[in-house]
């Protein structure tokens, strides 16, 4: 939820909560203001003034605004997934975004692939990491990929005590080459 849809639920909130009040004391008629006639009178006011009406129309639309973000959740939710390991002293949980970090600590310390992306799938237990970056003109591809899926490999075994089944590299292009200006 944005800050503006944040902004546009408490005046929405707002408006409903003092037209509740206003339902639930209007049986009791507390106020002249809640009156039989004073509502009478105001609802006859109403009549012939499209002022009403806008306030009416921008009610229905910000209702149907809440209603597509209901409908439609929220996309940004927490996708993390979890390795969950047993010991003697309890359960160890191991966030995807953890094995993520792991695997950038190498990445970015890696020549030859540069803005490497780090996906991370954890499937019954078992990791599943998908790399995609670009490569500089001069390495040779085969070997450096095959060089960073060992060193991610190792790496996150080595620091989460699991086996990771799969290492994918998708190279997508050609980075240009890093000119030094002195």
């Amino acid at each position: 939820m944005t800050i503006i849809d944040k902004i546009l639920l408490f005046i929405f909130s707002l408006c409903i909560a003092i037209l509740s009040l206003a339902l639930v004391l209007f049986p009791f008629q507390p106020f002249d203001l809640l009156s039989r006639d004073s509502v009478q009178m105001l609802l006859d006011n109403m009549i012939g003034d499209y002022m009403y009406t806008l306030i009416g129309l921008i009610f229905f639309l910000i209702s149907i605004r809440f209603i597509f973000v209901a409908i439609k959740g929220d996309k940004s939710k927490d996708k993390t997934t979890y390795l969950i390991q047993r010991t003697e002293h309890g359960e160890i949980n191991i966030s995807s975004d953890t094995i993520v970090g792991l695997v950038q600590s190498v990445a970015d310390h890696f020549t030859g692939i540069r803005d490497i992306k780090t996906k991370v799938d954890i499937i019954e237990g078992q990791i599943f990491i998908n790399l995609k970056g670009q490569v500089s003109p001069e390495i040779n591809i085969p070997e450096t990929t095959e060089d960073l899926q060992l060193k991610v490999k190792e790496h996150v075994e080595n620091c989460t005590g699991v086996n990771v089944s799969e290492v994918k590299v998708l190279i997508t292009n050609v980075a240009t080459p890093i000119r030094n200006v002195k």
